[in-house]
């Protein structure tokens, strides 16, 4: 096996997160959700660009299938469409809303999202912290297709996350991050109908520190998520509930998100976020709020949907 290179890329950013590799474009594209920003990163030129939304907090941003230009995002509790090509920093765009979550607005905001093999997205909600607290049940699991049916999946959660589909295309695997466990569901992806929920893994059973966080899956099978409050990344076999791996990153705790990339789909892309972090957490933690770039994995991705409109 080759040896392992995390390298960190840029930073530094209050909460990045939603990694998401464009394999037609060769682009990551990720957010930094309070800064209500979206990034594109070019690996080949490495050029980075970025998108300020002005509707609110941005969870989120997926690619329009067939499309150069437009993107769909999490902002705030409503779903928008907007374009932007990239190739230079937009610094006010005002997104049209194409569906809103049946929340308050002032509680809960969009997290987590990717589009399943059909375009339809899974997306999911979250309270506001208050004080280092998370309000427990309060956001929930959606899908919305493509006529904009927004379908309430999973409720209550506290914090939707993680989301990944195997390569059967029927099973789901999904995180709400403060049980601390991975599951799945069996998954219909005709229909989009998920059913038999059942616990894949457990970090506090397997005596892991940290909160699972955002997550992808590898043409093995297996599992990869990132660990908030844990400084690396784990490979989890989910058939068998195994930690393959932990990848430790040096210089960040917070590891927020993964998504695999590149021109053969072989680069773990890894966000992180510094947010609340005091002076001497940033003095042993210099890469917080960093993207980074792990080579060397010896495993490939699947290139990511785009969502169908």
């Amino acid at each position: 096996m080759s040896k392992v290179i995390v390298e960190p890329l840029f930073g530094t950013y209050g909460l990045a997160e939603g990694p998401h590799w464009d394999h037609i474009a060769q682009k990551l594209y990720f957010v930094d959700i309070f800064a209500q920003k979206i990034y594109r990163f070019d690996p080949a030129t490495h050029a980075l660009t970025s998108a300020f939304i002005e509707n609110g907090p941005v969870g989120f941003v997926i690619p329009v299938e067939g499309s150069t230009d437009k993107l769909v995002a999490g902002s705030g509790i409503d779903f928008v469409l907007f374009s932007w090509n990239g190739e230079k920093d937009l610094v006010k765009c005002m997104p049209q809303t194409l569906v809103t979550a049946d929340s308050n607005r002032a509680e809960t905001r969009w997290n987590d999202a990717k589009a399943d093999s059909s375009g339809r997205l899974w997306c999911g909600t979250m309270g506001f912290e208050k004080d280092g607290v998370f309000p427990p049940n309060v956001g929930s699991l959606y899908s919305i297709d493509n006529n904009l049916e927004l379908k309430k999946q999973v409720s209550p959660v506290t914090i939707s996350n993680g989301l990944a589909w195997n390569n059967k295309n029927d099973t789901l695997y999904y995180i709400d991050s403060l049980t601390y466990q991975v599951v799945a569901f069996d998954y219909n992806s005709q229909t989009g109908a998920i059913s038999n929920k059942r616990t894949v893994f457990d970090l506090q059973k397997n005596n892991i520190s940290g909160i699972p966080d955002g997550m992808t899956i590898d043409t093995d099978g297996n599992l990869w998520v990132a660990v908030y409050a844990g400084s690396g990344v784990l490979q989890i076999n989910p058939n068998t509930g195994e930690l393959l791996r932990f990848v430790k990153i040096n210089g960040a705790k917070n590891i927020t998100s993964v998504a695999f990339g590149g021109p053969k789909l072989d680069t773990l892309y890894v966000t992180s976020a510094n947010i609340q972090l005091n002076e001497s957490e940033l003095e042993e933690q210099p890469y917080a709020g960093y993207l980074f770039a792990i080579k060397g994995l010896g495993v490939h991705g699947f290139p990511a949907n785009s969502f169908k409109l």
